[in-house]
């Protein structure tokens, strides 16, 4: 089984959600998911990993989306 990335737990968490995820919500989940210690350093990855993938889009607020297809 292939390990997920960062942005991959992104993508299936929103896609869980079926809307908008807070991007504090969206990182600690993922903190929990992949079982990472819950640090500065490691939500300011996540964050720029999350940042960086197209497949997600920051609409504002602090919220996340899939990118439209």
């Amino acid at each position: 089984m292939e390990k997920k990335s960062e942005a991959d737990w992104a993508y299936t968490i929103i896609e869980e959600k079926g809307g908008p995820v807070f991007y504090r919500d969206l990182i600690e989940e993922i903190i929990k998911r992949m079982n990472k210690p819950k640090d500065v350093k490691t939500m300011a990855s996540i964050y720029t990993r999350i940042n960086i993938d197209n497949r997600l889009n920051h609409i504002g607020e602090g919220y996340w989306v899939l990118r439209e297809q």
